[in-house]
């Protein structure tokens, strides 16, 4: 591959593995539905959600180590089946309890080991030079996915029950991992260090100011977590009957915001367009407060959508380039465990607020934390520019 060759048929492949892993995925984005159905509420559909995140963040640095030591693919390979697998139990789950409990943190331990594994991938499979541009456009293929695994979720729901839905989000799962078995390792790990998982850890979490970044995720993946699993319940309680037309729209503008402005953070920088967009994702939160007021549901899915598009690929692309290439696979669990991180205490405290004073105070709260994100971005720009005032 030359250096600056981004989009081989082994980028397409990885998309293609992206999209239909993802659409599995994207479909447990209505679990908070199932939950309901069988007879829980708010309190317990944060409760299950803040607990399926802490153990998939707890794994996370394992996963890391993983993907480092053993290769992409073997990884990939192993979370796609056991995604495949686990996905058919749910089918036989009749109320809230141990079993969907046990369950719903295997599904989000195996989903966030897949999440790691794509972008890890992805980040071996694009050159430097275009290293945000290639994880926008890869990132494209997992939010067509959101967008179109939620309302293909609720057509099934409606007209086949949710034993049809978890059947064919196993289908999914199952033809991402042969899709999986025709892609090759793009090269072995390199340099592995011998001094063990906890001081890889360490280096790079305190290597080049990755702390505030990795806090900076951690807030935007608490927002992003707020509107994917509660914009469904709270549509049902205002009287709007489906969620989908967030999602899509949420989704839509995620691939334009990608697919034009893909080639942006690598030429202005990525700090130049992360604090704006932070705004711009807060508003589409702050949006939802609104509801059920007309055409509401889509701006907010537009806002949400356009700082999500540039917020992920952009906050990646910071990661990634103060770590060397042989850490790639740990730093990018680490973020990918800082989005979901976000989720594991602010999906408990979102069920809980949505339930003692309702889902506008909630999303509201969630815009606010935000604007704290903002925040970390700005400091982070200024202590880059003071090291390399520094280092000039």
């Amino acid at each position: 591959m030359s250096d600056e060759r981004l989009y081989t048929p082994a980028f397409w492949l990885a998309c293609a593995i992206h999209f239909t892993g993802g659409m599995s995925v994207a479909m447990f984005l209505l679990f908070p539905l199932f939950v309901r159905a069988l007879g829980g509420d708010e309190l317990a559909i944060g409760g299950l959600l803040g607990l399926g995140m802490a153990a998939s963040v707890a794994t996370r640095p394992v996963v890391g180590a993983l993907l480092d030591r053993l290769g992409r693919r073997r990884v990939l390979l192993a979370a796609g089946l056991l995604n495949a697998v686990f996905s058919l139990p749910f089918v036989v789950v009749r109320t809230v309890g141990p079993a969907l409990t046990i369950l719903a943190a295997v599904h989000f331990v195996v989903a966030g080991a897949l999440f790691a594994a794509y972008f890890t991938y992805a980040a071996d499979l694009v050159p430097a030079t275009r290293r945000v541009e290639g994880t926008a456009m890869f990132g494209i293929a997992g939010m067509a996915s959101n967008g179109l695994g939620p309302a293909l979720g609720e057509v099934l729901i409606a007209r086949a029950g949710y034993a049809a839905f978890f059947v064919v989000a196993a289908a999914f799962a199952a033809l991402s991992t042969l899709l999986t078995a025709f892609a090759r390792e793009v090269a072995a790990p390199r340099g592995q260090p011998a001094r063990g998982l906890v001081h890889d850890f360490a280096g790079v979490v305190f290597r080049g100011g990755l702390g505030r970044v990795l806090l900076a995720t951690a807030l935007f993946g608490a927002g992003t977590d707020a509107a994917f699993f509660f914009v469904a319940p709270y549509t049902r309680d205002v009287g709007i009957a489906h969620a989908a037309p967030f999602f899509a729209t949420y989704a839509t503008t995620t691939i334009v915001i990608r697919f034009f402005g893909r080639r942006l953070p690598d030429r202005l920088g990525p700090h130049a367009l992360a604090i704006p967009f932070f705004v711009v994702f807060a508003i589409g939160l702050a949006a939802l407060t609104l509801l059920p007021f007309p055409g509401v549901l889509v701006a907010a899915g537009i806002a949400c959508g356009a700082g999500h598009g540039t917020l992920f690929p952009v906050l990646n692309g910071i990661a990634v380039q103060r770590t060397p290439t042989r850490f790639h696979g740990t730093v990018v669990s680490l973020y990918t465990a800082a989005l979901d991180g976000g989720g594991v205490l602010g999906t408990p405290l979102c069920g809980a607020v949505a339930h003692a004073a309702g889902y506008r105070a909630m999303f509201g709260m969630m815009a606010v934390a935000s604007l704290c994100g903002l925040g970390l971005v700005r400091v982070d720009a200024r202590a880059e520019r003071a090291a390399a005032d520094r280092a000039s």
